[in-house]
């Protein structure tokens, strides 16, 4: 046999929010959108960074062939190593 010695009792008058809430629909566009500019304008500069990396590259190229052209290359040996020059810039 058991004795009841506190009687727990409703309490009617606090009502409890729930802390978890869903997002919005408005901000899980936002969100959306922030990603997809954020990935755009890393595509871009990636572009802008290998067409200039292309530019230098082709510069280069083109001054050590027409150094080849001018005769200051007495070898292919030197002439291969000028344009390796340009690989490692």
């Amino acid at each position: 046999m058991s004795i009841l010695l506190y009687l727990p009792h409703l309490r009617t008058e606090k009502v409890t929010k729930s802390e978890c809430r869903e997002p919005k629909t408005s901000s899980i566009l936002l969100i959306s959108a922030v990603i997809f500019i954020a990935i755009i304008l890393m595509m871009y500069i990636g572009i802008l960074y290998t067409e200039s990396t292309m530019k230098q590259y082709s510069t280069c190229r083109d001054k050590i062939l027409g150094y080849e052209q001018g005769g200051i290359y007495t070898s292919p040996d030197q002439f291969k190593l000028a344009l390796s020059y340009c690989d490692s810039k």
